[in-house]
C-alpha cells in the first residue's frame, strides 16, 4: 500500500512522509509527518492513517477517537524495538 520514507499527497495538497507502519487485526496502520513548504524537513504535525477500499478507489483514511489511538499508537512504540 503506502511505502516507509516515501512521501505521500493527501487530496488536500498537503505532503506527508510515511515514517512506520505496524499491522494490527489485518489492517495496516501508517504514522506519517508532515513535509514543511520548502521539502526539506517534516514540521510537528504527525497524523495515524490507514488506507481502505471505497468505490474501487484506495483512499487515506486518518485514524481519529481517543480509543482507538490508545490501542493503535502503542503498537508503533513496540515496533521500534
Amino acid at each position: 500500500m503506502l511505502e516507509i520514507d516515501k512521501v505521500i499527497v493527501l487530496e488536500n495538497n498537503e505532503q506527508y512522509l510515511v515514517l512506520d507502519k505496524v499491522a494490527n487485526n489485518g489492517i495496516d496502520y501508517y504514522y506519517i509527518a508532515k513535509v514543511n513548504e520548502t521539502e526539506t524537513d517534516i514540521e510537528n504535525n504527525y497524523k495515524l492513517v490507514t488506507v481502505v477500499e471505497r468505490d474501487g478507489n484506495r483512499v487515506i483514511e486518518e485514524v481519529t477517537g481517543e480509543e482507538k489511538l490508545k490501542e493503535i499508537l502503542p503498537l508503533f512504540v513496540k515496533n521500534e524495538i
